[in-house]
């Protein structure tokens, strides 16, 4: 067999690789002049928990267009959500694989959801009585309640509450909310309650009743002295030893009556 000079093989591979060439380029679009274009036709910002939206429309070029964010993944439909507010380039894509883009940004909307107290019920004193009707307004007045970070509902009265600082959270369909704290006293009376423990067991004679410090035989010197009347039967040092201890249910009664701010009531 009749070997072929090396240097026809070469003309002859170097005529092989110029025509593939010339065929691949003959493949590739030449999108320099391509008259595809996009634009936004519709934005909704964020707002609170809810997500934006934008919808594209693109235009010329060859049509059969897909649309993406990140130029490298495209879809078919024209919509994304999910959007956070900030900043995006969108992207559409022919047919033709020519790409165009356009920047866009999702605003964010104030949702200006406005919560608060409208009324309170007391617990009792070391009882779980307690309730709180809330109220909210602004946003999109699909509100939802939520008091010391138990679940949401629709009713804006919360029941069940024990004495003493709590925290409420209002919120709307989207997601947007207020928050604050209430107390819920026990409800426990001064004059009911306290004062008969008081003048029987405290405001006597030889005691609080006249010649000892602070003489406690009114309401106004018994709300002076509360905090110190509180510590002293609780710990047990009042009435003194010798006469009578005051029973836990006495003692609670006082408590109770002190942690309420020592109302005149």
């Amino acid at each position: 067999m009749k070997l072929l000079p090396s240097s026809l093989i070469l003309l002859l591979l170097l005529t092989i690789t110029r025509c593939s060439s010339e065929k691949e380029g003959d493949l590739l679009p030449d999108c320099s002049q391509t008259s595809l274009s996009l634009e936004i036709v519709e934005t909704i910002n964020a707002k609170c928990e809810t997500p934006g939206e934008v919808e594209l429309l693109g235009s010329g070029g060859q049509g059969g267009y897909s649309y993406g964010l990140d130029g490298n993944t495209f879809q078919s439909s024209p919509t994304f959500d999910g959007l956070s507010a900030g900043g995006y380039i969108f992207y559409v894509k022919d047919i033709a694989g020519c790409v165009v883009s356009v920047p866009g940004t999702i605003g964010a909307d104030d949702g200006s959801v406005v919560g608060a107290v409208v009324s309170s019920l007391a617990s009792g004193c070391g009882g779980d009585q307690g309730a709180i009707t809330l109220t909210a307004s602004g946003g999109d007045e699909n509100y939802q309640y939520s008091v010391d970070g138990g679940d949401f509902a629709s009713s804006s009265t919360i029941e069940g509450l024990e004495s003493g600082s709590h925290t409420f959270i209002v919120k709307d369909g989207s997601g947007c909310s207020d928050d604050g704290t209430f107390d819920i006293l026990t409800g426990t009376s001064l004059a009911n309650e306290v004062m008969p423990i008081i003048e029987a067991n405290c405001a006597v004679n030889g005691c609080h009743g006249t010649s000892q410090q602070p003489v406690l035989n009114t309401k106004a010197a018994v709300m002076a002295s509360a905090s110190r009347i509180r510590v002293r039967t609780s710990a047990g040092t009042m009435p003194p030893a010798g006469r009578t201890p005051l029973t836990q249910e006495q003692i609670d009664q006082i408590a109770c009556w002190a942690n309420d701010g020592a109302p005149d009531n």
